[in-house]
C-alpha cells in the first residue's frame, strides 16, 4: 500500500521504462497485458543452496531465485517469472511482493529446520513443531528406508526418491507441516 492506504498496482511502478519492456515483450508473444494469475511459487533453490538461479522469461533477468508461475485462460503456455514482472502481468506489485515475502520467510524457516532439537527414539527421531508430534523413522521392511508421520500423513518420499538420510527425512517432515503457500488468484 502506498501512504494513502491504496494498494499499488503497475502504476506504482517507479520505472516506466520496465513496464513498456514487459509489455512489448508481450506483445511480440500475442499474449495479454492483464488479466494473469499465479498458479504457484517456487524456490529454485529449495534444497541446494547453490543451484543456479531462474531467468525470468518476460524481461530476461537471470538472478531469479522466486519463481512466479503466471497463467492466463486466453493464453496457451504458462510464463515462469520474477517478482515484478509477476506483479505486471497480474497487476498488483504489491500481492507479488507478499508471495515472495512469503516464499523467502519459509525458505529460512526450512534450511533450519533439520537443526532443531530433535529427540532420539529407538526407530528414529521425534520433534514437536508447532503443537503437533513429527516422527520419522524406518521401515519394518527395509531399514534403509525412512518415513515420516505428520498429523495423520504419512510419506516415504521426497522428491519422487525413496527417503535413505536424515536431511531428506527432515526436508519431507518440514513440507507436511509447513507446505508452500497456495497462490492467491
Amino acid at each position: 500500500m502506498n501512504n494513502s492506504g491504496q494498494v499499488l498496482g503497475i502504476d506504482g511502478l517507479k520505472d516506466k521504462s520496465y513496464l513498456a519492456r514487459c509489455q512489448k515483450t508481450l506483445r511480440s508473444w500475442g499474449a495479454p497485458f492483464s488479466g494473469w494469475t499465479c498458479k504457484e511459487i517456487y524456490d529454485v533453490r529449495d534444497d541446494d543452496w547453490n543451484a543456479p538461479l531462474h531467468a525470468c522469461e518476460l524481461c530476461g533477468c537471470t538472478k531469479v531465485r522466486y519463481v512466479h508461475v503466471m497463467t492466463h485462460p486466453d493464453y496457451f503456455e504458462d510464463v515462469s517469472v520474477g517478482c515484478i514482472c509477476a506483479g505486471i502481468m497480474e497487476g498488483d506489485i504489491l500481492a507479488a511482493k507478499d508471495r515472495e515475502r512469503l516464499m523467502r520467510n519459509r525458505s529460512k524457516r526450512k534450511r533450519s529446520f533439520p537443526k532443531r532439537k530433535w529427540t532420539r527414539t529407538t526407530n528414529g527421531w521425534s520433534l514437536t513443531y508447532h503443537g503437533e508430534q513429527i516422527l520419522i523413522g524406518r521401515s519394518r521392511h527395509n531399514p534403509e528406508r525412512l518415513g515420516v508421520k505428520y498429523n495423520g500423513q504419512c510419506v516415504w518420499t521426497y522428491k519422487g526418491k525413496p527417503i535413505t538420510d536424515f536431511l531428506s527425512a527432515a526436508y519431507a517432515a518440514f513440507n507436511l507441516a509447513d507446505p508452500v503457500p497456495e497462490a492467491k488468484p
